[in-house]
């Protein structure tokens, strides 16, 4: 039997299930992915917060096992309008693209980094952060890209102008659309220093190409609410 106390969490979707009680989605440090039955949840005056740090407890034989107990160990946070379907979008591409129980702790001090600070940026800056996010997943998941170099090796410089090679990374073109100053600030992950609306837009479009891989044909539910991000 399973029995595990106190680990960090943050809970990214919960849907009914039988009766009073709910199917919760955990981000864990410790345990990845996990998906945890929590009984009679549904009735609970202190209902578990998405977007919340906080600490669980779970038990359980099997595939499928039961939330004992939860303390917050945070701030609750009541996203809306745009910050909220930013955070549904993170939310969504961790269900849709982690592994259950394939832990990536790096991951979820970048998930729990953005969290906290997305509602004290200014837009163009909470779009980068969520640009710097959708890199490091596709870090974890190894398909990262060399940022410090082009595909043939050669440094990359900032004045120019590279092309996106899919999957393999940068290649330096006079008809490329991305800068050298770009990439550079992929790699140094400021979220104060942003690049320009075109060059951010850039890197909108890379992104979703790199991600389209992964997740194939069925769509975004979170996307959908958003066009131009």
């Amino acid at each position: 039997m399973t029995k595990i106390d106190l680990t960090p969490a943050f809970l990214i979707h919960r849907r009914a299930f039988k009766g009073s009680s709910l199917l919760l989605d955990f981000f864990t440090q410790e345990h990845g992915k996990i998906r945890l039955v929590g009984l009679g949840s549904r009735k609970s005056k202190t209902p578990l917060q998405i977007f919340q740090h906080m600490k669980i407890s779970f038990s359980g034989r099997g595939e499928l096992k039961s939330l004992t107990t939860w303390e917050a160990d945070d701030q609750s946070r009541n996203l809306q309008g745009e910050i909220l379907i930013l955070g549904m979008y993170v939310n969504e591409l961790i269900s849709r693209l982690l592994q259950e129980q394939d832990p990536h702790t790096t991951l979820f001090d970048v998930y729990k980094k953005f969290i906290s600070q997305i509602t004290k940026l200014e837009q163009q800056a909470r779009y980068w952060s969520l640009r710097l996010f959708e890199n490091n997943l596709l870090s974890e998941l190894g398909y990262g890209y060399d940022l410090e170099s082009d595909v043939n090796g050669d440094e990359i410089v900032q004045e120019v102008y590279y092309k996106h090679k899919l999957q393999f990374g940068f290649v330096r073109s006079d008809t490329g659309k991305i800068l050298g100053k770009t990439i550079q600030l992929m790699l140094s992950e400021d979220v104060s220093d942003v690049p320009d609306v075109e060059q951010l837009k850039m890197c909108r479009n890379l992104n979703r190409t790199r991600l389209q891989i992964l997740l194939g044909n069925k769509p975004l539910q979170s996307r959908s609410l958003f066009f131009n991000k």
